[in-house]
């Protein structure tokens, strides 16, 4: 049977944003694009910049929305969550927690369902036996692209299809897109998750550079460029 792990329902996955202390800004250039910069906030008496901001790269379709705008994400369809979603947890290759937020230890029995078929999907799973949902994502890979990351609370009800197992993490060699994760080189990485701090509830917004104005509005101290 396979034992199945909560991917995303930790004690601050449900706060709102309004108790959210830290807030991680990806802007991309437009819509299709597969390359885009982040940068940390974190809340003082508005936002405050924290660190450089940094390249990331993301999906091979650029960036779909969950709901109301479009294009809409889908299972498969190679682009990176648009829109704001807590960051719950990290997870690696060592069993020495990479971050104070719950950490995932990625052995070779962890796996995130990705089967919109399985009423696990979009949570993580260990195998402990031959039973396997149809398709699922090994988290201990040879590429090493999740010797660090974290999971991006994307989906948290998991609706069929629209998308799962969306995580930051490393980049790949040739610094290609991804299928739908936010990907970065390896020392902003690891910075990132040493910052993040599970009592500042961290949500990670990622936009095209055309919808940072609305949010702007809202979030006094973030920048558009």
């Amino acid at each position: 049977m396979l034992k199945t792990i909560p991917i995303l329902l930790t004690s601050f996955v449900l706060s709102t944003l309004s108790a959210s202390e830290q807030l991680v800004i990806v802007l991309s250039p437009e819509l299709n694009a597969t390359v885009a910069s982040m940068q940390r906030y974190e809340m003082k008496n508005q936002w405050v910049k924290i660190g450089h901001k940094i390249p990331v790269i993301l999906g091979r379709s650029g960036l779909g929305y969950l709901r109301d705008k479009m294009p809409l994400k889908n299972e498969g369809d190679g682009r990176s969550p648009a829109g704001m979603f807590p960051i719950t947890s990290t997870f690696g290759y060592s069993e020495i927690p990479n971050s104070a937020m719950p950490y995932y230890h990625a052995d070779e029995k962890l796996i995130c369902i990705d089967d919109v078929e399985d009423s696990r999907y979009n949570m993580f799973a260990l195998l402990d036996s031959s039973t396997l949902p149809k398709s699922f994502e090994a988290m201990r890979r040879n590429d090493e692209v999740y010797r660090n990351g974290a999971v991006i609370g994307y989906n948290i009800m998991g609706e069929k299809g629209r998308g799962s197992c969306i995580f930051i993490h490393l980049n790949h060699s040739d610094h290609r897109p991804t299928s739908g994760c936010t990907a970065m080189d390896e020392a902003p990485l690891i910075e990132l998750l040493k910052w993040l701090d599970p009592a500042k509830k961290p949500h990670i917004l990622q936009i095209p550079i055309k919808d940072c104005a609305e949010y702007q509005k809202e979030f006094a101290g973030i920048e558009c460029e």
